[in-house]
């Protein structure tokens, strides 16, 4: 078996366009460092690194599955100010850990 390295991040912080390349920065809890609200605070981990083409074929992936969720009720959409929908998570929050 072909041995793969998985990466798991709470999200993604920047995203920039530095050099003809887009950067996306993820981000995950802190285990140690706290904000002044006593909540872990994001911290950077790794950096993906594509050409803007790429970026725009994972985007129209990623609106492709957002699509998908709001259709599966896994997630629903709520009006911006706008007047936009725009995808909220109506996933349940697991139960706070006592190390944060």
């Amino acid at each position: 078996m072909d041995s793969q390295v998985e990466v798991f991040a709470d999200g993604m912080g920047e995203i920039t366009l530095s050099g003809g390349m887009v950067r996306i920065d993820l981000v995950s809890l802190s285990p140690s460092k706290q904000d002044a609200e006593g909540k872990p605070q994001l911290e950077f981990r790794q950096r993906i690194v594509m050409p803007p083409d790429g970026f725009l074929r994972s985007f129209s992936a990623m609106e492709d599955l957002v699509k998908k969720l709001v259709d599966a009720g896994v997630v629903k959409t709520r009006e911006g100010e706008n007047g936009t929908e725009s995808p909220i998570a109506n996933i349940p929050q697991p139960p706070k850990s006592p190390n944060f």
